[in-house]
């Protein structure tokens, strides 16, 4: 059905943008820019942003992978969406598509099982998303240029490049930021922990008063003879 192969390729460009999107955040994560929007945002809305549009780009190229096998137009066995090159026909676009989606996978895999690998081996492996994004851009063109180029499927890799390559300039060009070590990344400093318990300890200064001794008063008959 030629409709399922449009909604096929129109899913795949919607997962080329929320990728886009996540590379975009951690490409501009820790620079001026993110620190000027602390007041407004806070850091924590930028980190959940970030995972969950990972997440809901993954569920776009689960459904474009999907629907690519699924629709009788392309003739797709399973294996060809895992393995590259193995693709009966537009072999090369084809093969690019499918490394994507296993980058995207081992990215999805190493994520659940976090807590299990050590944290330079999951660095290595999350570090493979940069390597994912221009792989799906090359995808997208090369099977635009099979199929007949048309606006929308040429557009929507010409604007995910641009976003790339403004947030790769302005990160490049940001030299107010600094490189913190991964080990002091979200410690606060010292200065600001006594600067922030500062102003708590004098207004509890203030308010403590003088202790002053009250002596009971004696009403009995020793009382009155003592103060008379």
């Amino acid at each position: 059905m030629i409709q399922l192969w449009f909604v096929s390729r129109a899913l795949g460009l919607v997962a080329l943008l929320l990728l886009s999107g996540v590379i975009a955040l951690g490409v501009l994560h820790n620079t001026s820019l993110t620190k000027r929007t602390d007041a407004a945002v806070p850091r924590f809305v930028l980190v959940a942003l970030h995972r969950n549009l990972s997440l809901v780009a993954v569920v776009f190229t689960v459904l474009h992978v999907v629907t690519v096998v699924v629709t009788p137009y392309l003739r797709l066995r399973w294996f060809d969406t895992l393995v590259p090159g193995t693709a009966p026909y537009n072999t090369v676009p084809a093969a690019l598509g499918v490394v994507a989606s296993d980058l995207v996978i081992a990215l999805v895999v190493t994520s659940v099982l976090r807590q299990r690998m050590s944290r330079r081996w999951w660095f290595v492996v999350h570090w493979s998303a940069y390597l994912c994004w221009p792989v799906a851009v090359a995808h997208a063109v090369a099977n635009t240029s099979f199929r007949g180029a048309t606006w929308w499927t040429l557009v929507v890799p010409l604007v995910a490049t641009v976003v790339i390559v403004a947030a790769l300039v302005y990160r490049h060009r940001d030299r107010r930021r600094t490189a913190l070590p991964l080990g002091e990344r979200g410690a606060v400093p010292e200065a600001a922990i006594r600067a922030a318990a500062e102003p708590a300890t004098s207004s509890r200064a203030h308010s403590v008063q003088p202790l002053r001794i009250v002596r009971p008063r004696e009403d009995g008959p020793a009382g009155r003879q003592a103060r008379s």
